[in-house]
């Protein structure tokens, strides 16, 4: 459901994003070297830590935009870690 609703928001902010969702154990047996971002849901930030090890920019969803499922927040917050890589890199 957040999924569809970030899809909604990027398409009417016009950001050239794309959201997939996926299971931590399909990233660890696969990687995620064809993403850009890896967002971790709340309720598996136990994991936080290994999936920094598989991926050099893992954020957390803050509990808020989860919990509400603010598609357009996620879609903010996504493009803002985005940029902070892109001036970091």
């Amino acid at each position: 459901m957040l999924q569809q609703a970030a899809e909604r928001s990027a398409e009417a902010y016009h950001a050239d994003i794309e959201f997939e969702a996926t299971s931590y154990l399909a990233i660890k047996q696969s990687g995620a070297d064809d993403a850009d971002l890896v967002l971790v849901a709340p309720q598996v930030s136990y994991h936080y830590d290994e999936l920094t090890t598989l991926h050099q920019n893992v954020h957390q969803i803050p509990d808020d935009v989860y919990g509400w499922l603010n598609g357009e927040n996620l879609v903010k917050f996504a493009l803002a870690e985005l940029d902070k890589n892109k001036v970091a890199g």
